[in-house]
């Protein structure tokens, strides 16, 4: 895991909190007589975001810093002139040469070990080097911005150790991690590689990182980033960590910055996939059938039973529904049985599907939707939708795909290499 992450210097920026308001000043030779202002950004996502102007008059211009963000930012003249610099506790002096753009001697606090830095970069240095000079930096400003693209390392550094220590380099509490593009891409890096999938495992380490003191808006961000990778994961079993996070964060009144109709989709789905997590019991309803009157599903006895909520109009149900008929007249045999609901309330066009298609399988059907039926147990916001339960209808996997990991998956379970 010993790795460093070195984004280009042309188009950086951070913040940490500042003592106090410095001033940032300089003369440019050659402007345009079209130039007006110099912005100071920072960078967001492909582009730049203006965090001050400051007017041009003769060339120079001079203005208080009235932001608590410090660390490297961008000085915007137009398009093609743009240089990056380094806010610190202290005055910045650039004085330069709008034909010479990035000559532009940058003076102020950071800058010497900034300039330095990029010295050691263009030798190519090892990860050694690397790393010790960015723990060396005297400026506290530059080093909060730059100390980021480092992992934390220790003697015995694995993925088990850094899932607890990757932040030790990030400083949550400042608001000025936000605007830092190695915190924006870190996030990406710890959800994606660093918790892995096993949804305990997420959920026990983010509870930990969001008991640390943390900034609220930095705390805001990691939550709405993990909501939504949690959310539409293609992971089974990862909509467990979503379900925590609503109930955590979004059913108890942290997330303000959603209107009250978001949150309200929220809470629904959450707690729609809270009955239907991998491990419950999947919940018993009753339905109709043709041939055996009104059933219940825990009255289908057999080692494995695909519960499958479908639409015979449905696009995705009719390419999916023959790939599942295939695979159930493979396993019927080995202890598979197909429990087919359809969520239609018309049933002509149903019947024919089954019969053309053959489906001799459970097909369910509910004829009284104002009696308590599976619509009040299982989240179903699309069809198709699968659940495979064992033979005392516990939930142990869900939408998987037929062609592929769910006959993987049938395999080992049978074979007994599935719990």
């Amino acid at each position: 895991m010993k790795k460093i992450l070195i984004l280009s210097f042309a188009l950086l920026s951070l913040g940490v909190s500042a003592q106090q308001n410095p001033v940032i000043s300089g003369c440019f030779t050659n402007l345009p007589d079209t130039t007006s202002s110099i912005k100071i950004a920072f960078l967001k996502g492909n582009g730049l975001s203006v965090k001050a102007e400051f007017p041009i008059k003769n060339g120079c211009f001079s203005g208080a810093w009235e932001h608590a963000e410090q660390g490297i930012f961008i000085a915007y003249i137009d398009g093609s002139h743009t240089f990056d610099f380094v806010v610190s506790d202290g005055d910045v002096l650039l004085e330069g040469d709008y034909n010479n753009i990035q000559a532009t001697v940058r003076k102020g606090p950071g800058h010497d070990e900034f300039e330095g830095f990029k010295t050691l970069l263009s030798t190519g240095p090892k990860e050694d080097a690397i790393r010790a000079y960015l723990l060396g930096m005297q400026d506290a400003g530059l080093k909060e911005f730059l100390l980021p693209q480092l992992l934390p390392l220790n003697p015995d550094t694995n993925v088990y150790w850094l899932r607890g220590h990757f932040w030790d380099y990030t400083n949550l509490e400042s608001a000025s991690t936000l605007i830092n593009p190695f915190f924006e891409k870190n996030r990406d890096l710890y959800f994606d590689q660093v918790l892995g999938h096993d949804p305990d495992t997420i959920i026990s380490y983010l509870n930990a990182l969001f008991a640390q003191p943390m900034e609220e808006d930095v705390k805001k961000v990691l939550v709405s980033t993990a909501t939504y990778k949690y959310e539409t994961s293609k992971y089974m079993g990862e909509d467990k960590v979503f379900v925590w996070l609503a109930q955590k964060f979004y059913n108890s009144g942290f997330a303000d910055w959603m209107s009250k109709e978001d949150l309200g989709k929220i809470k629904e789905k959450s707690e729609g996939l809270a009955t239907e997590l991998i491990g419950n019991q999947a919940r018993d309803f009753a339905f109709d059938t043709e041939d055996r009157g009104r059933i219940k599903l825990s009255e289908v006895q057999s080692p494995v039973t695909i519960l499958y909520f479908w639409d015979s109009e449905c696009g995705h149900c009719r390419k999916e529904t023959p790939r599942l008929k295939e695979l159930y007249d493979e396993y019927k045999d080995k202890g598979v049985e197909v429990v087919a609901i359809t969520l239609e309330n018309e049933f002509t066009g149903w019947k024919k599907y089954i019969e053309e298609h053959d489906l001799d399988w459970v097909n369910g059907f509910e004829s009284n939707f104002d009696r308590p039926n599976f619509l009040w147990y299982y989240y179903i916001p699309s069809t198709p939708k699968k659940l495979i339960l064992d033979a005392d209808k516990k939930i142990i996997a869900k939408n998987l795909d037929v062609e592929t990991t769910m006959r993987t998956f049938l395999d080992d379970y049978l074979a007994g290499k599935v719990k």
